[in-house]
């Protein structure tokens, strides 16, 4: 483990740290879903669909410099964390993906 990396368990968008129960985003059945807080997920939906990772992190420094850290190392933070956090990844298969365009990956029987 890092000395960057938070303890967890910490919002698989965001990277908040999950401490305390209400920090916690919520299905649609409003029960508690493990992997991201409230701030990125409500109600079985992320709150901002459409945000890219870069946008995430912008918006994360900024509160973090609010609440004391410096600027750059937040987005340092953030920019070492962010790419390995859930929602990222997967953002980041669906994108190879489509760049693949739709074709998928290859089953094994075939020839790269």
């Amino acid at each position: 483990m890092s000395p960057q990396e938070p303890l967890g368990p910490f919002c698989q968008s965001c990277g908040m740290p999950l401490n305390q129960a209400e920090d916690f985003g919520t299905s649609v059945e409003g029960h508690r879903v493990n992997d991201y807080c409230h701030f990125c997920y409500q109600g079985g939906a992320f709150i901002n669909p459409d945000i890219t990772m870069e946008e995430m992190i912008d918006l994360c420094v900024g509160i973090m410099a609010q609440r004391g850290m410096p600027e750059p190392k937040a987005r340092a933070l953030l920019t070492d964390v962010l790419p390995h956090l859930k929602r990222w990844r997967e953002a980041s298969i669906q994108r190879v993906l489509q760049t693949a365009g739709g074709r998928g990956l290859p089953s094994g029987d075939e020839e790269c």
